[in-house]
């Protein structure tokens, strides 16, 4: 039972993997459950929240169910496209072993245990501030997720870094994010066919999440759901942070200018791209403002191959015009209720 609670608190730990093997569950079967719970995860980490819990009296099949999941977890993580998942699912990781180590009983204990698990090497140190020493290559390991983490933040000597046992329970933090993130994706011919579809459900579900966000965040008098089809897919496809060519780019870019939106909200969008490079991303929306860049037209836009189905019923010649013609006619309702 030990092992199964230090299994869940750290289920990326030797131990759990231990643990694992134990079960005698092929990844085929595991039940509706484990799959709920590995995408609940997924779905926090998404959000930058915590997902670890606490349980009151756990019993030996609740810990087994939270050991499974985070495995499923992984593999679902390995399929899934939506963009810096796997970066925010090791820091949910990261996090949540921090705040274990932090709050956990018999703090030093635990964090000698998890970092034997771990195979990390250091010295007990003699001192009423500091608990261990670490060589400071071994400390160099990681991939320095905090701040309170760089070695610059920390004291050294001949060769060793010296850390307090707050200190420790951060780099054991940052050593379970690098030992997640080594390990992902996953192969994936070794994944059985059925987790596909559960990793296109969790995806569409990302991707409607990341757009409602941006959505929100819209500060100015731009309305994304009066935006013709063409451009609603070019907007939904960013949202989402999906990678779009540069003329798609520049069509959306050009389109959300003259509709009024600023650049400071643009750059959010932008930030969306799984190639998003904050200098050039500036540079590109300056000089649309600064050009003035008008839209391209609805032949123009089908020339670049960013015709919609949708677009067949459209009755305008230009993006602009359906977007104003609709935004009248919001305007027109707002107004009548009013009265």
């Amino acid at each position: 039972m030990e092992n199964l609670l230090f299994g869940q608190k750290f289920p990326f730990s030797n131990i759990a993997k231990e643990k694992l093997k134990t079960f005698n569950i092929m990844i085929d079967d595991v039940d509706e459950q484990v799959i709920k719970k590995a995408a609940l995860m997924i779905l926090k980490a998404n959000s930058n929240q915590k997902y670890f819990f606490e349980m009151v009296n756990p019993s030996e099949e609740l810990l087994k169910v939270e050991i499974m999941s985070f495995t499923v977890a992984k593999i679902l993580i390995s399929l899934i496209k939506t963009p810096n998942i796997k970066e925010k699912f090791c820091d949910m990781v990261r996090k949540d072993t921090f705040e274990i180590l932090e709050n956990t009983e018999h703090r030093k204990d635990v964090c000698i245990n998890l970092s034997n698990d771990l195979g990390i090497k250091f010295e007990l140190v003699d001192d009423n501030y500091f608990f261990v020493k670490i060589k400071i290559l071994d400390f160099l390991d990681i991939y320095f997720k905090d701040e309170e983490s760089k070695l610059i933040n920390k004291s050294t000597e001949e060769g060793f870094v010296y850390l307090s046992i707050n200190d420790f329970a951060r780099f054991l933090s940052e050593k379970a994010y690098k030992k997640v993130f080594d390990s992902l994706p996953l192969p994936k011919e070794t994944i059985p066919k059925k987790f596909l579809q559960y990793a296109k459900s969790i995806d569409d579900q990302l991707g409607v999440i990341q757009q409602k966000r941006f959505d929100e965040r819209l500060v100015g008098k731009v309305y994304s759901d009066l935006f013709p089809p063409c451009i609603n897919d070019l907007y939904t496809q960013q949202a989402q942070g999906k990678k779009l060519s540069h003329v798609a780019r520049l069509t959306l870019a050009s389109f959300l200018y003259q509709i009024g939106m600023n650049k400071t909200e643009m750059l959010v969008l932008f930030s969306k791209s799984p190639d998003y490079d904050e200098k050039i991303a500036k540079y590109q929306i300056d000089k649309v403002f600064e050009k003035e860049l008008s839209a391209p037209g609805c032949r123009k836009i089908a020339d670049y191959g960013l015709k919609v189905k949708e677009c067949d019923k459209c009755k305008y010649k230009h993006p602009v015009q359906w977007y104003i013609s609709n935004l009248r006619i919001k305007n027109r309702i707002k107004n009548n209720n009013v009265e």
